[in-house]
């Protein structure tokens, strides 16, 4: 994996290989820990059985036939809002030379000023069982410059651009739920990063857990990547006010695992020690339980003795199996949550209830 953090390369990457994918991940949580939620807007979907399936048939597929957007929207720890959609190409737009993505009526836009950089989503949508989501979040942050040493490293696998380690945001958004309509609007802490590749995930890694904290001390970011012949276990404390490295953790451990109702065996613990600082994550709430993917609402502690710093906070994190991703065991299941809009709805996407069974 090449891990770089440069808001520059937040952009759509040139090389477009059959297998390859690369999505724009956003998360936040108010202030109140009420609101939480999760968007993501990809070219190459890793998780379309469409493409999926054309690949396993050799038919080299291009990422930029499948893309789509995934939302969810949580209130105290419960969905009150997902979807994913994907559509036809046409309908989309990926720029290689500023931060913008459109995908149908949603877009992203992200810019820099006087070291600042700011990103905006709009979201609007109307899904086949009648929920509706429109509105608006923003993120503000300092511009990150460059955290990490190997930005320069060439890498024909998995990257990892970090780019907004923490961000302020701001969310006003109006849902019409079964009829019901609710606004709201909420500031809180958020997170952005890129991830693209050149081939399919289940060739780059086994396993990856990732999850981000933002304490009053400082942002935990982590991830801990199973490769195929190694372990890339990587978590950084970084400064709230300049984004700069405040400390990298050496050690980092993994417990309490056990096997999901679909046979995923995933640890709820993770620890992260350098010297006397410690921290710990509990994957407590279990946000999205899936065959190959999990989203937590976690818990995490920070310890740091000599500065009689003690803390906790709540974030979000997630772990993916990717060779999963190819069983048709599991497909049918899929084809019930992602709606595929050029060839209409799956009859469980058009039902008000069974829809969210799928959540």
């Amino acid at each position: 994996m090449q891990i770089i953090s440069d808001f520059s390369k937040d952009i759509r990457q040139p090389a477009h290989s059959s297998g390859g994918y690369q999505w724009w991940y956003f998360d936040g949580i108010s202030l109140d820990d009420r609101f939480s939620f999760v968007v993501i807007l990809y070219e190459g979907n890793p998780f379309s059985t469409r493409y999926n399936e054309a690949l396993l048939a050799d038919e080299n597929p291009s990422p930029a036939d499948y893309p789509a957007i995934s939302i969810s929207i949580y209130e105290y720890g419960a969905p009150i809002y997902y979807s994913f959609t994907e559509f036809d190409n046409k309908e989309c737009h990926f720029d290689e030379d500023n931060p913008h993505v459109q995908i149908g009526s949603h877009r992203m836009k992200g810019g820099g000023k006087d070291e600042r950089l700011q990103y905006e989503l709009h979201l609007s949508e109307q899904l086949p069982n009648g929920d509706q989501l429109n509105g608006t979040i923003t993120f503000n942050s300092e511009g990150n410059g460059y955290l990490f040493s190997d930005r320069n490293k060439i890498s024909m696998g998995h990257t990892w651009n970090l780019v907004q380690p923490r961000a302020d945001i701001f969310a006003d958004l109006h849902l019409d739920i079964k009829g019901k309509e609710k606004a709201f609007k909420f500031e809180g802490h958020g997170y952005h990063d890129q991830n693209y590749g050149n081939e399919p995930m289940r060739n780059e890694f086994d396993d990856w857990y990732w999850g981000r904290f933002h304490f009053d001390y400082a942002t935990l970011v982590y991830y801990v990547m199973n490769r195929k012949n190694e372990q890339q276990h990587r978590a950084w404390l970084i400064n709230n006010q300049n984004a700069e490295v405040l400390k990298t953790f050496e050690e980092v451990q993994l417990a309490d695992e056990g096997l999901t109702l679909f046979g995923l065996n995933t640890a709820r613990k993770l620890g992260f020690r350098s010297g006397d600082i410690e921290t710990r994550v509990q994957q407590s709430q279990l946000l999205d339980n899936g065959p190959f993917y999990q989203r937590y609402k976690s818990d995490a502690f920070l310890k740091i003795p000599d500065q009689q710093v003690v803390e906790s906070t709540k974030g979000i994190t997630e772990y993916i199996r990717p060779d999963r991703i190819y069983s048709k065991l599991f497909w049918p299941f899929v084809n019930m949550r992602i709606w595929y809009k050029p060839e209409g709805s799956h009859w469980v996407q058009r039902s008000k209830r069974l829809y969210r069974w799928t959540w």
